[in-house]
């Protein structure tokens, strides 16, 4: 005889999925509607800025400390369990990435700023108009004014202007960010169990959904006096900067200064960030000592640089770090590390591959997996193709756009490894795809339409602050760790995705509208709206080529050489010579500016921790373990805090560092 009870506990973790996918997707909203909205039109702190996505933090702190208890309070089934909460953190984390240097922010006022900013003096006219495809852009004469300068009274937005452009990019990037997903789940076991990286950005939530006895309302973690007292130092310290903002006469405690170690050197920055302090404290001694000692040999190759007066010629473009010689450097070390990776990874990639082709066929199970092995690959290829189509469509010639999406999706790679290794949560690669792909194949071969075509997507490859690959792979470790459903955790970050970016968009259009573009966040409205434009006129005005001109090509060539052979050698040292002290890893991304300003904190972290190994052992390390923790919450809590002040009072340009005042 059937149970008659069997049909409703069969639907009641489907029903308990559903209501953690809902509760995700309306916490989404105040990530890329609430934290978008109070960065680009009050000009704070970056909550959606970094791979830390300190807005998820903040959010899903508020979840667990007050709105779970609160529910067990009222009604113990109400609460929301471990497994629920680990889909509403992925959720959050995934809709981070998206509103401001993710993409919309970026993209938007790319679209009718084309037009907007040409001037008699920037020839974009001439030099770039004739080039773009109008239904990638808002070519509607008075849409691009009032974007930028504000509705008239009375006047309702031109939504009919957007809809072409709208609609062509929000499938690509919908096609896009499938693609990394898909790219995740096929790699995960890989990273995940095979090479065992660290995953340190998903400490933090694991440990605030941490469960206590039956019938606790709080975690253990939350109970913690060490936690609250490494929250309360930088909340109490910080908080100086939100009072000094109201109120002058109360003295800010500034814990950022540079100094200049020798003449003609440069600057070297001294921050103390809690948030990298406390997250440095679960990296190994080996790769966190490689991420400081790294970039002080990169300062002392710029300083050696700056005293003999040598430098590469041409320009530093978008989005490279440091200088000439350190970001070709740093490309060749990522491109090395990159081969490394696909390498290692060789022998997994063939038994997803014989899955995908013979599901039936091999020892490898798929069965855990957010996506089976072959619906990931179908999905891949799909959007790929489509992805393919698009920029070809839209001026990129067939085998530039292959190129090109083969070096931008390495480039993911390197950086989802990066943030998966290393937990970093403020960090960027020192060159991007596009002038590694521009300047190698040639701006003939790329063609005019093509360059500026590839200008555009600056929006999604181009300030790789934040990536939704990293935030996928972090996801997927976190609900392994929970034993979370993993099929449905697709959809659950579909929803989030989807969600982010609808809203987001709308966002950024409705306030430059209502108030004005060029009166709202500087780096969106202005900056990133000319940077299509003025990187297509220039890739114009200078063109290049492999070997042409030489004395411009060859040392980049030279020093893209070097350092990718640097970064063989250090890859063989690590694994050959068991006394070799230093990790591999930092060497790729030395010289960027995240990690001029966070090397110090890390260097601090490194040191107490092997402080505490070497005078307390390994259970003095697990026992202090909150203190970090707190560190971390204790900063962004701090500066989500005074985000809501603004919010209230009408601040604007008051930013409580979640990372670093100048970011």
């Amino acid at each position: 005889m059937d149970d008659p009870g069997a049909p409703q506990a069969a639907a009641e973790p489907r029903l308990r999925f559903v209501r953690s996918i809902v509760a995700g997707a309306l916490l989404s909203l105040i990530i890329s509607v609430g934290f978008a909205y109070c960065r680009l039109a009050l000009s704070t702190a970056g909550m959606n800025s970094d791979y830390i996505t300190a807005g998820a933090v903040a959010v899903f702190f508020l979840v667990t400390a007050f709105l779970n208890p609160f529910l067990k309070l009222v009604h113990q089934p109400w609460a929301f369990t471990r497994g629920e909460l680990a889909v509403v953190y992925v959720m959050l984390i995934i809709a981070s990435t998206i509103p401001t240097w993710g993409f919309s922010a970026n993209l938007i006022p790319m679209l009718p700023g084309v037009y907007y900013f040409a001037t008699r003096e920037n020839e974009w006219a001439e030099l770039v108009h004739p080039h773009v495809h109008r239904w990638t852009v808002v070519d509607d004469e008075v849409a691009v004014t009032y974007f930028f300068e504000g509705l008239p009274e009375g006047a309702s937005i031109p939504w009919g202007a957007w809809v072409v452009p709208l609609a062509a990019w929000l499938t690509f990037i919908v096609a896009i960010y499938l693609m990394m997903i898909t790219l995740m789940v096929l790699l995960r076991r890989q990273w995940v169990d095979h090479e065992r990286l660290l995953f340190p950005l998903v400490q933090l939530p694991l440990q605030m959904i941490e469960e206590g006895r039956p019938g606790d309302r709080f975690g253990p973690f939350l109970k913690s006096p060490l936690m609250w007292v490494g929250f309360l130092v930088p909340f109490c310290l910080l908080s100086t900067y939100g009072l000094n903002y109201y109120f002058p006469v109360v003295p800010k405690v500034d814990l950022y200064t540079i100094i200049v170690p020798f003449r003609d050197w440069g600057a070297m920055e001294i921050l103390l960030s809690f948030t990298v302090l406390g997250l440095s404290y679960f990296l190994s001694f080996a790769l966190s000592s490689s991420l400081w000692v790294f970039h002080l040999l990169a300062d002392v190759q710029m300083g050696i640089q700056y005293t003999i007066g040598y430098r590469l010629s041409g320009e530093i473009e978008k989005f490279m770090e440091g200088t000439l010689m350190l970001a070709h450097q740093g490309m060749g070390a990522m491109l090395a590390l990159i081969g490394y990776g696909i390498w290692t990874a060789r022998g997994h990639l063939r038994a997803v591959a014989r899955k995908v082709w013979r599901p039936g066929a091999g020892t490898l199970d798929d069965s855990g997996e957010m996506l089976s092995y072959r619906t990931a690959a179908v999905l891949l290829g799909a959007c790929s193709l489509y992805v393919t189509v698009w920029l070809t469509l839209s001026g990129v010639p067939l085998w530039v756009t292959v190129v090109f999406l083969l070096v931008a999706f390495g480039v993911f790679l390197f950086m989802a490894r990066l943030i998966a290794e290393s937990g970093l949560g403020f960090i960027r690669p020192q060159m991007t795809a596009q002038p590694i792909v521009i300047n190698f194949l040639g701006t003939h071969n790329v063609t005019a339409s093509g360059l500026f075509s590839l200008a555009m997507t600056f929006s999604w490859a181009g300030n790789l602050r934040i990536l939704l690959m990293a935030s996928a792979i972090n996801g997927m470790k976190l609900a392994e760790r929970v034993g979370a459903l993993r099929r449905p955790l697709f959809w659950a970050m579909a929803v989030a995705m989807l969600v982010s970016l609808i809203s987001s968009v709308w966002l950024v259009i409705h306030l430059a509208y209502d108030r004005g573009g060029i009166n709202l966040e500087l780096w969106a409205y202005q900056a990133m709206a000319k940077s299509p434009a003025n990187f297509t006129a220039y890739k114009i005005l200078n063109p290049v080529s492999l070997l042409e001109p030489f004395d411009v090509m060859g040392p980049r060539l030279l020093f893209t050489g070097v350092g990718g052979a640097v970064m063989t050698a250090l890859i063989w040292a690590r694994h050959h010579l068991l006394w070799w002290p230093v990790h591999y890893i930092g060497f790729a991304v030395s010289a960027t500016n995240m990690t001029s300003a966070s090397w110090f904190s890390i260097f601090l972290g490194s040191i107490f921790k092997a402080f505490i190994l070497r005078y307390g052992g390994v259970r003095l390390y697990r026992s202090l373990r909150p203190l970090f923790l707190g560190f971390i919450l204790g900063q962004i809590s701090c500066s989500a805090f005074w985000l809501v002040v603004d919010l209230i009072a009408g601040g604007t340009g008051n930013k409580v560092p979640v990372f670093s005042h100048h970011y």
